[in-house]
């Protein structure tokens, strides 16, 4: 397991993820209160991920646990459904469900070891112009 979070951490360097495929989600709790940066990466078909808190200077960095897809009808993107592992100093702290289709997240949800959870939206004001960072304002 601390080979696994050592070689995470490599990777979160930024020169590191700009070669990568990297999607970026800006979420903010209802009261804007919390406000977190989720981004995953593959790096050889492996998915990769971390997210970083507005006033956090470190990320964590998430382990991928599953990815299930919901098909629609009219022809609009499937609805895809990853659950991320937080780990902290190596051990396992919580978990994120997150629900996207195509370009949009439509969900977010944390919850912690103990069981609660914690649901943020995606908070479109938030991203730079090119959608590859947030701005917290």
């Amino acid at each position: 397991m601390k080979k696994i979070v050592f070689l995470l951490s490599a990777l979160m360097s930024f020169n590191t993820l700009a070669s990568l495929d990297k999607h970026v989600g800006c979420f903010s709790s209802d009261s804007k209160k919390i406000n977190l940066k989720f981004v995953s990466f593959y790096d050889n078909d492996v998915p990769l991920g971390y997210v970083q808190y507005k006033n956090s200077k470190q990320s964590i960095p998430l382990l991928f646990s599953t990815r299930s897809e919901e098909n629609t009808e009219g022809g609009r993107p499937a609805e895809i459904i990853t659950t991320w592992l937080e780990i902290i100093n190596g051990h396992f702290n919580g978990q994120y469900l997150v629900r996207s289709q195509g370009a949009r997240f439509y969900g977010f949800v944390y919850k912690n070891k103990s069981g609660k959870t914690v649901s943020l939206n995606e908070n479109l004001d938030a991203y730079n112009d090119g959608y590859s960072d947030c701005i917290w304002r």
